[in-house]
Order: structure tokens, then C-alpha cells, then sequence
């Protein structure tokens, strides 16, 4: 935490030095991360008169809120919501990553909606064409041979709920024919697995975050995708491990708040479930629907695959920036 702190002041600096003594007629474009990061350049905008947009990809101190490491209406959430509110009320435009971020930030930040832009993530990993489970090259090292797999893939932080997908998997242990591979790392990563060591669960396995360049092989390797977000969360930010997921043409069980964009998104595509954070007999029912039924889980990754390739590649999301810049 100290190393991160350190890390955010030297960038933070340098960067309100460079936005106070860039060119004249210079824009400046900024994102939440670091969260602070919209508070210094609104600061340098302002003593320069500059342009500038701010896109939110993590809503802060929203999110610590949320998973109450932060007291609401304290002092510190006073003073960082004024600070934000008057930041993205003096940007040109406030662009989101999710539908229910704009919600969030029209009511809470009181941005009026016509200077909010919606601009969906994209997957970062592209697929030239779907890979069958068994084609992977993980599913033959792993031994996966007439296994149903379920796979998290990505960061496992505070944000993520593992707990209840260790006791869905606990829930589903009778089932031979479930595995659950997890793979990634983050805070909740070791509670995680250390209450899948207690409860003596040998249908989970863990691996850690594998390369970039073996992304395509390793997020193919399931029949079924999850998505997890805490309670609360919704508005806040938005799992951009959807998107990979959809690229890959994975069926999608996304345990979120029902109000949240990757519940929109499941939803208004028909590729996959939606279940209540937190709720691990609902997660694991889905997972025993699906594996019951190999029909729908084929089509709702077909349906994924669709979706991908019309709303959220890279080029759909340059496409986005190019419109948000040429309106600017």
C-alpha cells in the first residue's frame, strides 16, 4: 500500500506539471485510475482554461463504500464526493463504461445525462474464431477429459466474491462430472482457497494468471464462464472480464447485482445466467441447469460469440472513442 501511495503522488505530480504547461489549446482526456487522478487535472484545467473528459472506469469512494471500508457520509466520503462532484461537473464530457454507472453518476454526482456518454468495454483478447473446450491445450495438460468445466478467470480482489464460488463448488461436489478451475490471483484469492482446503473440495483447481499470449487458449478452456461482483457494487465499476469471455464464445453465469451492466448485458443477449451476489445454492443450481443441458450452453455461447463481434471488439470501441472525440 505504501509502495502504491508512493507511486500515485510521483504520477499524479508529473502529471498535473504537464497538464498546467502543455501547449495552449491542448485537451486532456483522463481516466479514474489512480481515483485522484480526475481531481488533479480538473484542478490543472481549471487554472489553464482547458478542455477536458474524464471516463470512469472505478467509481471511488463509491466503491469502498460499498464494501464498507469506508463509513458513508463520514468525513472523508463528504469531502472526496464534493471534490468529484465538482470535477465532473466541470468536464466537458463524463464518459461510463456501464449503463448503470451513468445511473450512478446523474443521481449521485448530479451530471445531467446529455454530458454523459456511454462507451461499452471491448475484449482486450481477440479471437479469430471460437475454440472448442476440447481443443485447448490446458484442458489436455490439466486432464480434463469428460469434465464439465466452470472457470473464473482474472482478478481475484475484493471486488470478486470466490467465497461463494468455493461453496457452490462444495454444493456441487457429489457431481463428478463438475469441475471448477480458477485461475488468477488478488486479495481473495487465499481465503478462498484456504476454505476450499477445509472443506477438502477436490472438484476445484487453481492456477495462477496465465501469459497474455496464452490468454486465447486458456479462456476457451470451460463450457461455462463466471462472472462475480459483490453486492452494491453496481454503478461502480464494470468486470471487463466479461468481454474476453464473449469473445471466446463462452455460455456466461455472472453472479451480480441484477441492476448491474454485466446483468444487462447477459440478459438483453440470452448468453447466459444471472444470480444473486452472495447466493451460493443459486450459483450452483445454474451450474447443474447448464451442465444438464449441453444444447443451451452451446447456444448461449454462440449468442456470446454474436454479441462480440457486433458491440465489443476493439474495433467497436475505437469506433466509440473516434465518435466521443469528433463530437468534443
Amino acid at each position: 500500500m505504501v509502495r502504491r501511495m508512493l507511486a500515485y503522488v510521483t504520477y499524479l505530480n508529473f502529471v498535473f506539471w504537464r497538464v498546467l504547461f502543455a501547449p495552449a489549446g491542448s485537451r486532456v482526456f483522463v481516466v479514474t485510475n489512480p481515483p485522484f487522478a480526475p481531481l488533479v487535472v480538473w484542478v490543472a484545467c481549471m487554472l489553464r482554461r482547458r478542455s477536458w473528459i474524464v471516463m470512469l472506469l472505478d467509481i471511488f469512494p463509491d466503491g469502498l463504500i460499498a464494501l464498507e471500508q469506508l463509513k458513508p457520509g463520514g468525513t472523508i466520503d463528504r469531502i472526496w464526493s464534493w471534490a468529484n462532484g465538482c470535477a465532473f461537473g466541470a468536464a466537458d464530457q463524463v464518459w461510463v463504461l456501464g449503463r448503470d454507472m451513468r445511473m450512478l453518476v446523474a443521481e449521485r454526482y448530479r451530471v445531467t445525462p446529455d454530458r454523459i456518454r456511454y462507451v461499452p468495454h471491448w475484449s482486450s483478447v481477440e479471437f479469430s474464431a471460437v475454440i472448442t473446450v476440447e481443443q485447448t491445450r490446458l484442458f489436455r495438460e490439466l486432464g480434463l477429459e469428460r469434465k464439465f468445466v466452470v472457470q473464473y478467470s482474472g482478478n481475484m480482489g475484493l471486488w470478486h466474491d470466490l467465497q461463494s464460488v468455493v461453496r457452490a463448488a462444495e454444493l456441487l461436489r457429489e457431481d463428478d462430472r463438475i469441475i471448477f478451475l480458477l485461475i488468477g490471483e488478488g486479495r481473495e484469492r487465499a481465503p478462498a482457497e484456504r476454505l476450499a482446503r477445509e472443506l477438502g473440495l477436490t472438484n476445484v483447481r487453481w492456477l495462477p494468471y496465465q501469459p497474455k499470449a496464452a490468454l486465447e487458449d486458456s479462456l476457451s478452456c470451460c463450457h461455462v464462464a463466471l462472472i462475480s461482483q459483490r453486492a452494491g457494487l453496481e454503478g461502480v465499476a464494470v468486470p471487463c472480464k466479461l468481454y474476453g469471455i464473449l469473445a471466446s464464445g463462452r455460455a456466461v453465469v455472472a453472479q451480480v447485482p441484477a441492476a448491474s451492466e454485466v446483468a444487462l448485458v447477459v440478459a438483453e443477449e440470452g448468453c447466459g445466467r444471472v444470480v444473486a451476489p452472495g447466493d451460493a445454492q443459486a450459483l450452483a443450481d445454474a451450474i447443474a441447469e447448464l451442465a444438464d443441458d449441453p444444447v443451451a450452453v452451446a447456444r448461449m455461447g454462440q449468442r456470446s460469440r454474436e454479441a462480440y463481434l457486433a458491440k465489443y471488439t476493439i474495433e467497436a470501441g475505437t469506433r466509440a472513442f473516434e465518435a466521443g472525440f469528433k463530437e468534443w
